[in-house]
């Protein structure tokens, strides 16, 4: 861990273990948030800290806005999620008893890769109804600081932070490392990692990231097992409709400029998930001579979620956040809600504003 992760993450390791021996006195629970449209980095982040904060004694949930992606389910997290939506009876879970959780007040919240209520989804008034809150993220876009906060734009995830808070937690209670952080939490902080470096290949991987994960990989993680599963591993609806939102590239501005559009016909025509195209935007970025690479897919709710990437110098972060969206310098993305025109009409905008940054 670097010097200058080592303040700010003993002190969220102090807000976490306050909050724990809180929790204790008022017999609560603590529900752990991440962002809609969820990836590997928040759900591993999430997952990771709530593992190790139950394995000190907290009543701790992680609040899912939707449910958890099939090339996830390796990382065995089902029984630390709270699923807020159910897209079988496509409606919101309400709680029993308002502002309970199995029976425990739910008074303390932590959010993870993600510090806007508006960007849960149905999760973000119960992150609001929370008195208590502290935040880990790293997401540039994010320019709020505070005491319960700690934003760090360079680190690689907010696995990676959640990682040094862990080993903070694990410090200041004077325990072994191995003790605190499970092979389970091990695994989840991985995970975060691997997403967001893309296998350690982005330019967010840096000599603290590799000695985290070689740690992790000591404690449990196994690094082989998450590149497997999130970046090869393929279902058979995956792969076709991949290929065919592929097919369906266009290059604009000299070739600097790669789009492509997956309407809701094209999920149904394979019974696929929008998360079919995961794999897309990375691929169209990789081709030569292209500096930014959008895809567009729509939703069964009529949405449009657009998924961006760059190269070198093109503000993906600044581009979303023009359509209500964030992210980072290279990777961002955003949501445009149902009645805002069709995919096409919005493509036609995307192009148009991406043409006047190129």
């Amino acid at each position: 861990m670097l010097d200058r992760y080592a303040l700010p993450a003993a002190k969220m390791a102090a807000n976490l273990l306050e909050y724990k021996d809180r929790l204790k006195k008022l017999d609560g629970a603590m529900l752990i948030f991440l962002h809609r449209s969820v990836d590997g980095d928040c759900v591993g982040s999430a997952c990771g800290m709530c593992k190790v904060l139950r394995d000190l004694g907290v009543n701790c949930y992680v609040a899912m806005p939707e449910s958890l992606p099939k090339d996830m389910e390796f990382m065995g997290v089902e029984d630390l999620l709270f699923n807020i939506y159910n897209e079988d009876l496509d409606e919101i879970h309400e709680f029993k008893d308002k502002g309970t959780i199995y029976g425990k007040p739910y008074i303390q919240a932590l959010s993870v890769d993600i510090s806007e209520p508006g960007r849960m989804g149905c999760c973000g008034e119960y992150f609001e109804s929370c008195k208590d809150k502290l935040i880990i993220d790293h997401h540039a876009s994010i320019t709020m600081r505070g005491d319960n906060m700690w934003i760090e734009p360079d680190a690689s995830s907010a696995a990676e932070l959640c990682f040094y808070a862990s080993c903070k937690i694990a410090e200041s209670l004077s325990m072994p490392e191995d003790k605190t952080i499970s092979p389970l939490a091990a695994q989840c902080f991985m995970t975060g990692i691997v997403t967001d470096t893309g296998r350690f290949t982005y330019k967010n991987t840096r000599p603290e990231t590799l000695d985290s994960a070689g740690k992790l990989m000591e404690l449990g993680g196994d690094i082989t097992s998450v590149s497997y599963n999130l970046f090869d591993r393929k279902a058979l609806y995956k792969f076709r409709v991949s290929a065919e939102a592929r097919m369906r590239v266009k290059l604009y501005c000299e070739g600097k400029l790669a789009i492509t559009t997956v309407p809701r016909s094209l999920f149904d025509k394979h019974e696929a998930l929008p998360d079919a195209v995961d794999d897309v935007v990375s691929a169209m970025r990789d081709i030569e001579g292209v500096e930014v690479a959008i895809v567009l897919r729509e939703l069964s709710t009529g949405e449009i979620r657009a998924n961006v990437r760059s190269v070198s110098y093109f503000d993906s972060a600044a581009f979303a956040s023009l359509y209500g969206g964030g992210g980072h310098l290279r990777a961002a993305g955003f949501t445009v809600k149902d009645g805002s025109g069709t995919i096409d009409d919005l493509a036609g905008d995307v192009i148009r504003r991406a043409s006047e940054l190129l």
